[in-house]
């Protein structure tokens, strides 16, 4: 009988997060008074991108997502070579949100500092229904729509993960190393927008 078993390397990985109602509904009333262009400081093709205030709310909930993270994965910055400051901390450094409308889209990038999050706020179309557009059917790589996570296996060959956008990613977060290369795909059909939270950490003293 054959006798095996699968041995999978340690490796970094990112964060799902579901974000309380009271946070959701915070975000809510950040996104209302945002005013402060951010879009010369991003890599969107997109509308429009606003600063955003971060209340001690929220500040809350991010630090809590951060000890989290780091209670998962054991993650040090490549860019990260000299020795910390024992008094550093990680704090929010930035927060914005999106609004992307159907054929903007947002290339591959890293961002800056040491954890970078996106949360989806409200998704305007389901990528089932973008996939069964006539340029998108039969593809090898369904992608239409899509929010992609891009690494290298431990061979160092390309690999990528998908998340299929629509309503049931309303209200979630992925938190992950701010070097992780991602990208969103565009979408069609509708003149509504999609509207998302993105925000980077990073050391303080």
């Amino acid at each position: 009988m054959l006798q095996s078993r699968p041995i999978v390397p340690t490796n970094d990985g990112w964060l799902e997060v579901r974000l309380p109602n009271e946070v959701m509904k915070d975000l809510w009333e950040m996104i209302d008074h945002a005013s402060v262009d951010a879009k010369e400081k991003l890599a969107g093709n997109i509308s429009t991108s606003l600063e955003l205030d971060a209340s001690d709310k929220f500040l809350s909930f991010i630090g809590e997502v951060t000890d989290d993270y780091q209670k998962h994965f054991n993650y040090k910055p490549c860019q990260l070579v000299a020795e910390i400051p024992k008094e550093a901390t990680i704090q929010l450094h930035d927060l914005w949100v999106n609004w992307q409308y159907q054929t903007e889209f947002n290339p591959s990038h890293v961002h800056f500092g040491v954890y970078s999050f996106v949360i989806w706020m409200k998704m305007p179309v389901e990528t089932r229904d973008q996939m069964e557009l006539p340029f998108a059917k039969k593809t090898t790589s369904p992608c239409v729509s899509c929010f992609q996570f891009e690494y290298v296996n431990i061979f160092g060959g390309r690999r990528s993960f998908n998340y299929p956008m629509g309503k049931q990613m309303e209200g979630l977060m992925v938190f992950f190393p701010a070097e992780m290369n991602h990208l969103v795909y565009p979408f069609y059909g509708t003149d509504e927008p999609r509207i998302s939270v993105a925000g980077n950490l990073a050391l303080a003293t």
